[in-house]
C-alpha cells in the first residue's frame, strides 16, 4: 500500500489540488490527511467525497461544531490517530492520552482546563514531547510515525548506531530514503513532518510526503 499524507490546508483549495494532482504521479494506493482543515466547509465536503481517511487536529476539536450539521457529525468522529502495522498517522504526535480517541472526546478533554500545547506539541520544537512521542512508538512496536501541526518538513530518526545503541538525528530536506529497521535490540524509530500543504513556514512550497509501506520507502514532496 502506498500512501500520500498531507496536512493543514488551513482553507488552501489550491493545497488539496496540488497534492491530488502529484500524487496521481505517483500511483498512490490512499490519501491520509492530518488535520486543520480550516473554516471552509466545501475543503471539509472535497476530503469527504474523495473519501479520504482524517485525523482531527485542533481547528477541527475547536470547531467542528460551527460546521453543518452533516459535516459535523463526519467530523466528530475523526480518530486522533490511524494506525498501519508499521506506521501511525497523527496530527502532533502518536502519544495522545488514552481517553481522546475522537475529535468529540478531545473537545471534553480540553474542558478540564488542559493546555492545547499539551494535547497538540510541536515536536519540532519541544524536546520532551519528542522523546514521549518515541516512548510511544516504542511501546506499539511500530517504525514511525507521520504527523502535521508543525508547519515544518522534516525527520528526527532514533536510529542504530552500529554498536547496538541508538542516536538521534534530525534532517529537514525533500529527499527519498528508506526506513530502515534497526536491531532487535535497538529498533529504530522515525517521527515525520509531513510539512504543510496550505500554509508552511519553511519555504513557500507546499508539502506532503509518500510512504510506501511495502518497501518502507518515503518520499518528501515539496510543490
Amino acid at each position: 500500500m502506498r500512501f500520500a499524507i498531507f496536512s493543514d490546508l488551513h482553507d488552501n483549495q489550491t493545497g488539496l489540488t496540488a497534492v491530488l494532482a502529484d500524487a496521481a504521479q505517483w500511483q498512490v494506493d490512499s490519501f491520509v490527511y492530518l488535520g486543520d482543515v480550516g473554516r471552509d466547509p466545501q475543503l471539509f465536503l472535497a476530503l469527504q467525497e474523495r473519501g479520504i481517511a482524517c485525523t482531527f487536529g485542533n481547528w477541527e476539536v475547536s470547531g467542528w461544531q460551527r460546521l453543518p450539521a452533516a459535516l459535523a457529525t463526519w467530523v466528530r468522529d475523526w480518530p486522533a490517530v490511524i494506525r498501519r502495522p508499521q506506521a501511525i498517522f497523527c496530527h502532533a504526535t502518536p502519544d495522545m492520552p488514552p481517553p481522546v480517541i475522537s475529535t468529540a472526546t478531545a473537545e471534553a478533554y480540553m474542558q478540564n482546563n488542559l493546555s492545547w500545547h499539551a494535547l497538540f506539541p510541536r515536536l519540532h520544537r519541544n524536546e520532551q514531547a519528542r522523546w514521549e512521542a518515541f516512548a510511544a512508538l516504542d511501546a506499539a512496536g511500530v517504525q514511525v510515525a507521520f504527523h502535521g501541526h508543525t508547519h515544518i518538513q522534516d525527520m528526527w530518526a532514533w536510529t542504530d548506531d552500529g554498536q547496538g545503541q541508538r542516536r538521534l538525528r534530525n534532517f529537514r530536506e525533500p529527499t527519498e530514503f528508506a526506513l530502515e529497521p534497526g536491531l532487535p535490540t535497538a529498533p529504530n524509530r522515525y517521527l515525520i513532518g509531513v510539512g504543510s500543504a496550505g500554509a508552511p513556514d519553511d519555504g513557500p512550497q507546499l508539502r506532503y510526503a509518500i510512504y510506501d509501506e511495502t518497501t518502507a520507502q518515503v518520499w518528501l514532496r515539496r510543490l
